[in-house]
């Protein structure tokens, strides 16, 4: 009589079931707990991102509303006359008309002299004032050395509400769209904006954020934004976008606008490096004033780590904008897309076509 097979799982196969199914199910938690937070997180920062947006108004794009002059339509040019016409005539008679004299004589004025006259003291002797002696100034010649700190501009009345609300807010920056945020800056402090946002909150995708190093009065000639590259696309998180030139070509002008002064800016260079100097991929980013051969060179250096090349020249005296994002393809990675400001005598149209064709 042949023995039947057994097909049910022993005690030790359902233990080994029931672990695994405990941990699938774990994971499968963990993981919707994450994908639920990373959505939330999001949505935390796109709101904040409205509401930062909503405080500035840049004004040569701000809608301005006209001054309304009220014209008084229903008031004559000339005076109305006083007389209304329910009122009582002017030439009505009062009831009883008052006697001419009056009936009792009033009484003589007093004179003028008083009657009694105070004895004046005697003056109390006064210490002379003490004579300012002036000392003239040696008159300025050609070995005269004048010292005069910058006077910073006034500063644009669109960003009012922002500097209300945060007064290390320094700028505005929009990237067409990507990217609307504003930029702050410590002074000599890299560090609080990496954790806090603009609100001044501790936050993981902290806040844009100029160099502590650089200055806006008198400007260098360099400036340096950096912001997180955040997974959910956030901050800095899409700008190696433009590492691909068919979207630099899309997006061919970048508008930063300092507390001072609006500007708008073209793409020259996009490229990865290592903040690390031992790396072979190194590259010196936080540079800031320049002499003449200096900036030929570092404008030479961009240009030939790009990605893609700009049909665009940069020479010494054009003002460059540097936006720097973490990258993880190299050692202490960064990404960094190089910009020119916009000479006075460029179109923004000219130069916007430019880059479509060229580049």
């Amino acid at each position: 009589m042949s023995k039947k097979k057994k097909t049910g799982l022993t005690s030790r196969e359902r233990r080994r079931l029931t672990i695994a199914c405990v941990v699938l199910g774990a994971m499968m938690l963990g993981l919707g707990g994450y994908v639920a937070g990373w959505y939330a997180n999001r949505a935390r920062i796109e709101g904040d991102a409205k509401r930062y947006q909503a405080m500035y108004a840049p004004e040569d794009t701000a809608t301005v509303e006209p001054t309304v002059t009220v014209e008084p339509t229903a008031t004559p040019t000339t005076a109305p006359t006083a007389t209304p016409t329910s009122a009582p005539t002017a030439t009505a008679e009062p009831t009883e008309a008052p006697t001419a004299t009056p009936t009792e004589t009033p009484t003589a004025a007093p004179t003028a002299t008083p009657t009694a006259t105070p004895t004046p003291t005697e003056a109390p002797t006064l210490e002379p004032d003490p004579v300012a002696v002036d000392v003239p100034i040696p008159t300025p010649n050609e070995s005269t050395l004048v010292f005069a700190l910058p006077t910073p501009p006034p500063v644009q009345a669109s960003f009012g509400e922002l500097l209300s609300h945060n007064p290390d807010t320094v700028g505005y920056l929009d990237l067409d769209g990507l990217i609307s945020l504003p930029v702050v800056q410590r002074l000599d402090d890299n560090d609080f904006y990496l954790t806090h946002n603009f609100d001044g909150a501790e936050a993981r995708e902290g806040a844009l954020f100029l160099d502590g190093v650089n200055r806006l009065v008198p400007e260098d000639d360099c400036l340096i934004v950096y912001g997180h590259n955040m997974k959910n696309g956030s901050m800095f998180g899409q700008l190696h976008r433009y590492e691909d030139p068919a979207y630099a070509r899309r997006h061919p002008l970048v508008r930063f606008d300092t507390i001072y002064e609006n500007r708008q800016y073209a793409p020259i260079a996009a490229f990865t490096a290592s903040m690390d100097p031992a790396d072979d991929h190194y590259f010196e980013v936080r540079q800031f004033l320049f002499d003449e051969t200096g900036f030929e060179l570092f404008a030479l250096k961009l240009q030939a780590r790009s990605a893609w090349r700009s049909p665009l020249e940069a020479r010494y005296g054009d003002r460059l904008l540097l936006l720097v994002t973490c990258d993880y393809s190299d050692k202490e990675g960064r990404f960094i897309l190089a910009l020119r400001q916009l000479r006075p005598d460029e179109s923004p149209d000219v130069v916007a076509n430019t880059i479509r064709d060229s580049l």
